[in-house]
């Protein structure tokens, strides 16, 4: 079985024989990118928890359940889960009360969860 080499390295070792290379550009870029990232987490979290609305568009239920675009259209296909269409026919709302309930059902507690 052959170890890796990088096991145990420090994420900010440097490869031998690259004294002469400047890493500061690409360690400012990443930095400025993880701030960046967790501003926008922020601002995600700070929103749904704000929300009055208990009506989620399509897209804020994928986030909520944690499911897939595909699943989740498969599912309102087949009926077998709660939601209700726009009066215009275009879009779909769901209900976080309705969908806690419909996961409730689907999904029992096992174990020692519950």
């Amino acid at each position: 079985m052959c170890k890796d080499a990088r096991v145990g390295a420090h994420w900010d070792d440097r490869p031998s024989g690259s004294e002469g290379v400047n890493y500061a550009p690409m360690d400012e870029v990443l930095q400025a990118v993880a701030e960046r990232v967790a501003e926008l987490l922020l601002e995600r979290l700070a929103a749904s928890s704000s929300s009055a609305s208990p009506w989620l568009d399509f897209d804020a239920a994928l986030v909520y359940l944690g499911f897939s675009r595909d699943r989740l259209y498969k599912l309102t296909a087949a009926r077998a889960i709660p939601f209700r269409k726009k009066r215009d026919g275009q879009g779909l709302l769901f209900h976080r009360g309705e969908l806690d309930r419909w996961l409730e059902r689907e999904y029992p507690a096992t174990g020692c969860a519950g």
